[in-house]
């Protein structure tokens, strides 16, 4: 609170950016469960279907799942019969569709830890202005009026960069979070794929 009744206006900009950056963190750690990305149970569901060749129920377990997972094996099902490398493209479409999905909004976060080292420097050029025009008024003599001045700047500068930081780590995070899904994701579909009929069998 001390840092925020001394750095002015700019700080609690900051502090807002920083909220908004931390809500969006926050999201993304719940969205970005593996639970509900590429639930074990749902996987083993669906090779146990399609291992009995029952792609009816295949389709009908894909469409009730609302996973990423389940989203492009449904994808692969619905084109079941057509060559290996046909499905395989169509499942890199589908791949990148979720990832980008999952990474909704995570610019958000990015652009909090660029924006608000900017503020905390704007926030500084206001209270060394400051400074300067207590000087100007002949205030030298008085060292807590400049003293406010300098403390403005000061605490706008370190309220910028404190946010910066851990916005930056979090954004970190969260992108390499959606990096380790995205293989994940790969490697749950080739699984899958591995069990898909050969182009012809016939498949309903």
């Amino acid at each position: 609170m001390e840092l925020l009744s001394k750095g002015g206006i700019f700080v609690y900009l900051i502090l807002v950016f920083s909220i908004f950056s931390m809500g969006i963190f926050i999201e993304k750690l719940w969205s970005l469960r593996a639970s509900k990305i590429i639930p074990d149970n749902f996987i083993i569901a669906l090779e146990g279907l399609l291992r009995n060749r029952d792609f009816e129920k295949s389709l009908e377990l894909c469409r009730k799942d609302n996973s990423s997972i389940a989203r492009i094996m449904l994808v692969a099902i619905n084109n079941i019969g057509k060559d290996t490398e046909t499905i395989k493209g169509l499942l890199e479409s589908a791949g990148k569709e979720e990832i980008i999905r999952l990474s909704r909004f995570e610019e958000g976060i990015s652009a909090v830890a660029a924006t608000t080292p900017l503020l905390g420097l704007l926030g500084t050029v206001f209270g060394i202005i400051k400074a300067f025009n207590v000087i100007a008024a002949g205030g030298i003599g008085n060292p807590s009026l400049l003293a406010n001045g300098i403390s403005e700047a000061l605490s706008a500068t370190a309220a910028g960069l404190g946010a910066a930081v851990i916005s930056y780590i979090a954004y970190k995070y969260i992108d390499g979070k959606v990096t380790k899904i995205s293989v994940a994701l790969s490697g749950a579909a080739g699984r899958i794929l591995s069990i898909l009929p050969p182009r012809d069998t016939d498949s309903f």
